[in-house]
């Protein structure tokens, strides 16, 4: 009876434990949680309103009129196509690049160090000179004109034409392919060796050790620098701005642009309307996609 009570005391104060390790663990996210709220979620709340509603000081609600009135505004289904083609280019080319080279990194005996230091090279330069050396290179005065120019060919304005998408698409992949691959390289050491070791064993070849071993280890990785690439795509904006100012060549017009120049028109309904639907516009297809995901996982663990 004794040892009865001795236990029935041990499993309480272990309970208690358990609820204090909960609580402190609720103690240290609430500074973080406290910020999002006050920052991110309510701010976030008042823009949901000022998109539905129209009017200085008194607000009236209007309903969904200012989400009409954006998606008849040519502008802003410029920015919507540009930013979606841009992102169609650089994302892909960029992880696809990053994961390739990783894997190189992975297989090379010497260098690696000096590789590894200089794939963050691009991030470290300041965004101002690294747009001093694209106008450099392509502005109207610059090495491919007078290139052109011996060779007999037009000189070209690259940064006011279309090529300019083409320019801020490899600005992109040049700044960022280094820091992803990174992170691949990172995840592809912590890959134990004996996995591919005994895939050799039995025969098997490069591409069905990466199939097989690399890629299913890769693939969290992979996920996670998929939303890394999105989030550094939307930051492009500066890089925009710089080559081509608030009114950019038609072809790099993005969102960013008509965010900001609606601001400093202070067209608050028509920016908050963007807004939240770049909001929906992201989280329907990850609420989607997670949602899939547990079907399948649940399917395969009752199936």
């Amino acid at each position: 009876m004794e040892h009865l009570q001795e236990t029935g005391v041990r499993v309480k104060w272990g309970g208690g434990r358990k609820m204090r390790k909960r609580n402190n663990g609720f103690l240290l996210a609430f500074p973080a949680l406290a910020g999002f709220l006050v920052f991110y979620f309510v701010p976030f709340l008042i823009t949901v309103w000022y998109s539905v509603s129209f009017g200085i000081g008194k607000r009236e609600f209007v309903g969904l009129d200012n989400f009409k009135s954006l998606f008849e505004n040519e502008m802003f289904l410029l920015a919507v196509k540009n930013t979606i083609q841009y992102m169609a280019v650089t994302v892909p080319v960029t992880l696809a690049g990053a994961m390739f080279l990783s894997i190189l990194l992975q297989n090379a005996v010497k260098g690696v160090r000096f590789f590894q230091l200089s794939f963050l090279y691009p991030m470290i330069l300041p965004i101002a000179s690294v747009v001093l050396g694209v106008q450099f290179l392509w502005g109207e005065s610059g090495i491919w004109n007078r290139i052109l120019e011996l060779i007999g060919g037009e000189p070209k304005d690259w940064l006011n034409t279309s090529a300019a998408f083409w320019v801020l698409c490899i600005l992109y992949c040049w700044r960022f392919t280094g820091y992803y691959v990174l992170i691949y390289f990172a995840r592809l050491q912590m890959i134990p060796r004996e996995y591919y070791e005994y895939a050799t064993m039995f025969g098997a070849g490069k591409w069905q050790s990466f199939w097989h071993i690399t890629w299913p280890m890769l693939i969290p990785t992979f996920g996670f620098t998929i939303v890394l690439s999105v989030m550094n795509g939307f930051k492009c904006y500066r890089e925009a701005f710089l080559l081509g100012g608030n009114y950019p060549d038609d072809s790099i017009y993005l969102l960013q642009h008509f965010m900001n120049n609606n601001f400093q028109n202070l067209n608050y309904q028509k920016i908050s309307a963007a807004a939240v639907s770049i909001v929906a516009a992201l989280l329907v297809p990850a609420v989607v996609g997670y949602v899939l995901y547990l079907i399948v996982r649940r399917g395969k663990k009752y199936g």
